[in-house]
């Protein structure tokens, strides 16, 4: 007797109805919303690959949108981690509470820069990694800074900040800024194309941005 095999067609409508969900959070909020599409499998594995999730205590994830790279974190993160993620943008905070069930995720509906104040709650001070996806160039150099200070200020000793960006040169100076040591990693495969950018050794603020 022949077994029917399942049809691939309502996993395809469900990838489209995401993709066109993104394609217009995009639209109406780019500001915040820097792509307009979900990040892939690959790369979001790869951003936790980068930052050490899988020995890390606590980490922070910066712009989780639909959840693409939170799930991809939450694959790597030891059973005992915490994993708070930050997302602005109203439908895509209802999603990630309606779809992610795991009791390490805390979703903080706040901006990226509250990440100071929200580092003591992981305990021990500070998150090990700071994940972000936010698209630093369409925030301007003010609010790069000062996100990126936040970042500095949130990790603990020995912590890395990845970034996934899409602009291939606007975020590494600001980075050069905030942080002593800093590598870039390139995906070609994906479409479009990501530069993926790993920072160490937190600075001291300049006085000039306090």
């Amino acid at each position: 007797m022949l077994q029917r095999t399942p049809s691939v067609l309502p996993r395809l409508l469900d990838r489209v109805r995401a993709y066109a969900g993104f394609l217009g959070a995009f639209v109406r909020a780019h500001r915040t919303i820097g792509a307009i599409a979900p990040t892939s499998r690959g790369v979001a594995r790869r951003m936790g690959v980068l930052g050490g999730v899988g020995r890390a205590r606590s980490i922070a994830e910066l712009g989780a949108g639909t959840g693409a790279i939170t799930r991809e974190l939450l694959a790597l993160l030891p059973a005992e981690g915490a994993l708070h993620a930050y997302e602005v943008y109203p439908p895509f905070i209802e999603q990630l509470r309606a779809s992610v069930r795991d009791p390490r995720f805390t979703l903080v509906a706040e901006s990226a820069e509250a990440l100071p104040a929200a580092s003591s709650t992981p305990g021990a001070g500070g998150f090990d990694a700071v994940v972000s996806s936010l698209p630093f160039s369409l925030m301007g150099p003010e609010l790069t800074h000062a996100i990126l200070r936040a970042s500095g200020e949130a990790l603990r000793p020995g912590g890395v900040f990845v970034a996934l960006q899409y602009h291939p040169t606007y975020l590494l100076p600001f980075l050069r800024q905030h942080f002593g040591s800093v590598e870039r990693h390139f995906n070609l495969l994906n479409l479009p194309p990501v530069l993926l950018l790993r920072a160490r050794d937190p600075l001291p603020t300049p006085a000039s941005r306090v």
